[in-house]
Formats: C-alpha cells, sequence, structure tokens
C-alpha cells in the first residue's frame, strides 16, 4: 500500500505543478465525474483486453481514481474549513499527507467493510454517490462514502499485482 501511495503522491505533486490549485474551482460532481471517466477506462480496457493509450498503465488509471478521491476529501475539507483564503501548495501537501493518513487507518483498522471484487462494484458505488447529492451536504457522510470507494479501488489496485 506505501508504494501506491508513493506513486499517488509523486502524480499528485506532477500535476499540482502543472495546474497549479485549478481543480479547487472545480464542483465535486465535476471530480466525481473524472472517476466516471476513469472507471469507463478501467472497464473498456477490461472488454477489450487491450488498451489504446499505451504510455499509461491501467494501474495509472486506479492511481487517477485515488487522487481524484482525495482531492474530494481535501477539497471538502477545505470548504467545511473556509480556508479558501489561505491555500497555497504547502497547505495542501500537507492536507494530502493527513488524508492518506486517514485512508491508511481506515484500512489498517478495516473500517468500512464493504466488499469491492470487480470494478463494476466501483462503478455502483460512484453511481450511488452521484445520484444522492444529498451526500454533499454531510461531510462525514460524503467522507464516508469516499472512504469505501478509496478502499475498494486499493483492494481492486492490490488484486492487479
Amino acid at each position: 500500500m506505501d508504494l501506491i501511495f508513493e506513486k499517488c503522491k509523486k502524480l499528485f505533486l506532477e500535476k499540482l505543478e502543472d495546474y497549479d490549485l485549478s481543480w479547487i474551482f472545480l464542483k465535486e460532481n465535476s471530480i466525481i465525474d473524472q472517476i466516471f471517466i476513469k472507471i469507463f477506462r478501467i472497464k473498456n480496457i477490461k472488454i477489450k483486453k487491450s488498451q489504446s493509450v499505451i504510455e499509461e498503465e491501467i494501474i495509472d488509471t486506479y492511481i487517477d481514481i485515488i487522487n481524484y478521491i482525495i482531492i474530494l476529501l481535501i477539497k471538502l475539507y477545505v470548504k467545511k474549513k473556509q480556508m479558501e483564503k489561505v491555500i497555497n501548495h504547502n497547505n495542501i501537501i500537507n492536507l494530502y499527507n493527513k488524508k492518506v493518513e486517514v485512508i491508511k487507518n481506515c484500512m489498517k483498522n478495516n473500517l468500512y467493510k464493504k466488499k469491492f471484487s470487480s470494478i463494476e462494484d466501483l462503478f455502483k458505488e460512484i453511481s450511488y454517490l452521484k445520484n444522492h447529492k444529498e451526500i454533499f451536504f454531510s461531510y462525514e457522510k460524503l467522507k464516508k462514502v469516499l472512504l469505501i470507494i478509496l478502499k475498494g479501488t486499493l483492494k481492486l489496485l492490490e488484486n492487479k499485482k
């Protein structure tokens, strides 16, 4: 799991350098849509048993999903704490690291015992989230759903090894 999070953080830092904090201005549903796109990419690769973008492996797509979920968790925390005025790269990196620790503890303590056995399970969870927008009004409920999705994504990724 540490290796996965190292790859996630490396990519996050690269994207932070390339795109700055542009995701701060996206609505939560826009980020969920990005996760949908990544899930569909994985599903298409599985169906076709090949991929057109050779330089991006399927593991990279899972890492993108993980980072989008972490971004959502950061975005929600920042929104909740009204910290928009003090956002900078260092604060975001610190928040990223804190969210990774929350995720690791969630995995270590086996919280949210929902089982994932396929990309379809991941798709169902994201669909649920997308179709129940009222969840976005409760930080704790949304955090729980995101952690379930993240845990499932990590499990699916571990099964790829």
